[in-house]
């Protein structure tokens, strides 16, 4: 792996359960070069050992600041200045890192905003704004909320990684970026082994007419998948008539989905219509549009994204609740629809919209029984050299 890879660890508290050596031992297991650590982080454990020689930024929370006479953030507390040697501060107000050329925000509760009081667009816009001010700016990374979300952007995207402790669901999160491929891992480190076989879930929607614009889309696809362990594929929907049946995709088990009028046009009630389908793809039920895999179930609705562009985090966990109120032990709801990838961690149901394939080449994988969440790209040549 090359480039700079970051591994972001949030709200670690006093961490009773030990848990930030097993994340950093992650970290090095996965690559990561630096660690960003978006605040709540106990007084006593300023301690770079803790943290295994990485570069670490943190974001200084305001009760670790001292304050000017109107109530501005002007500099660290006695006990947390100077910082180590390979340790930098951001504090608010000032909370963009540089490092070489690249820019990065590194706060603290700008996602509480986004769970309490905006919207999902609102909340973009105000990312937009950080960005229309730190030209270059590409990762914004925050935490406080205890649990994770992702956010991406036109030109800038959020990491919450979680809580290192007191997460929202079972185990010790962590967030890792790629940064070089723009690929972000959202892992757990488990309490306790969890029990079942693993298997990956890979998810992806909005295909449109890919493959008249990148005949090698489904072939890369199918690499992706395949090298990250992948057995069943959703397509959320938005796929090409022309491409339901891809043999590229036929190692795996598909569930697809299909507009109002294409499952019209297809007559898809139509025995014959039925046989043509390879074995290997599973039209989703439109009247019951969940999908069940070993147990983990799927609730899939394409333009469900529409509704979650006017919620805040808090509405789209109750919005979650109602749709595992009519599809009891849904795990995961998943939608599409739009170009940015979303996903909300809520208690004991996620939402997840894996961006769309058609314009960034977006993909998602979700790997059972950890819960382990990525978002990538399948990878688009470069033109030839002239």
């Amino acid at each position: 792996m090359t480039g700079r890879v970051i591994g972001v660890i949030s709200d670690t508290h006093k961490d009773e359960n030990n848990a930030t050596p097993h994340i950093i031992e992650e970290f090095r297991r996965r690559g990561v070069n630096m660690v960003f650590h978006p605040g709540d982080l106990d007084r006593a454990h300023f301690l770079p050992q803790l943290y295994g020689g990485f570069d670490l930024y943190y974001a200084l929370t305001e009760d670790q600041c001292e304050r000017e006479a109107d109530g501005r953030c002007r500099c660290p507390k006695d006990g947390f200045f100077p910082p180590a040697a390979n340790w930098r501060y951001t504090i608010p107000g000032h909370r963009i890192v540089r490092i070489n050329e690249e820019l990065y925000y590194l706060g603290h509760k700008l996602p509480f905003d986004f769970f309490l009081n905006v919207t999902e667009k609102d909340f973009d816009e105000r990312l937009h704004r950080i960005r229309l001010a730190n030209d270059g700016l590409r990762w914004i990374f925050g935490g406080h909320t205890h649990f994770q979300t992702y956010r991406q952007g036109r030109l800038a995207s959020l990491i919450n990684p979680g809580a290192a402790c007191g997460a929202i669901n079972w185990g010790y999160e962590f967030a890792v970026l790629y940064e070089d491929k723009g690929e972000v891992v959202f892992g757990r480190i488990m309490p306790t082994p969890p029990q079942g076989e693993p298997f990956t879930v890979g998810v992806i929607s909005d295909s449109l007419n890919v493959s008249r614009l990148d005949t090698s889309f489904w072939g890369k696809l199918r690499n992706e998948f395949f090298s990250r362990g992948v057995s069943h594929v959703i397509h959320c929907g938005n796929i090409a008539i022309e491409d339901i049946g891809r043999p590229e995709l036929g190692e795996f088990i598909v569930h697809f989905n299909l507009l109002p009028e294409q499952v019209k046009d297809l007559n898809v009630g139509d025995m014959d219509w039925q046989k043509k389908l390879p074995e290997n793809w599973i039209l989703i039920d439109p009247e019951k549009p969940v999908v069940d895999i070993s147990g983990q179930r799927f609730y899939v609705k394409l333009d469900l994204a529409l509704d979650l562009a006017g919620l805040s985090e808090m509405g789209m966990d109750f919005l979650a609740m109602k749709i595992r109120k009519d599809f009891p032990m849904t795990n995961y709801v998943l939608c599409g629809f739009t170009n940015d990838a979303l996903y909300h961690e809520g208690q004991q149901i996620r939402i997840i919209n894996p961006g769309d394939v058609n314009h960034d080449r977006n993909f998602c994988t979700i790997c059972f029984p950890r819960h382990e969440i990525t978002f990538g790209h399948v990878p688009i040549d470069p033109l030839p050299a002239i």
